[in-house]
């Protein structure tokens, strides 16, 4: 039992319950007031730089996650 929780039920549930804003980090986001940093404006949204691979997110709250930085409304994974 403890080796299918933590094999099987532990890592499904991080995946699926986990940070909301490591969920599908986008490379076409809705733009707020400003595009983030490596994303440039097309219509109403904010699409990553050609050949780009940074991901970004809708920030959620005050602060972004490890590994991510705030620009804008958004946070931004390091490379």
């Amino acid at each position: 039992m403890v080796w299918f929780v933590l094999v099987v039920a532990l890592p499904l549930s991080l995946s699926l319950g986990g940070n909301a804003l490591a969920k599908q980090p986008g490379r076409s986001l809705p733009q707020a007031a400003s595009c983030p940093y490596g994303f440039y404006r097309s219509g109403d949204r904010c699409l990553s730089t050609p050949g780009s691979t940074r991901k970004a997110v809708e920030r959620v709250g005050t602060s972004c996650p490890l590994g991510w930085f705030s620009s804008g409304s958004y946070c931004v994974r390091y490379r």
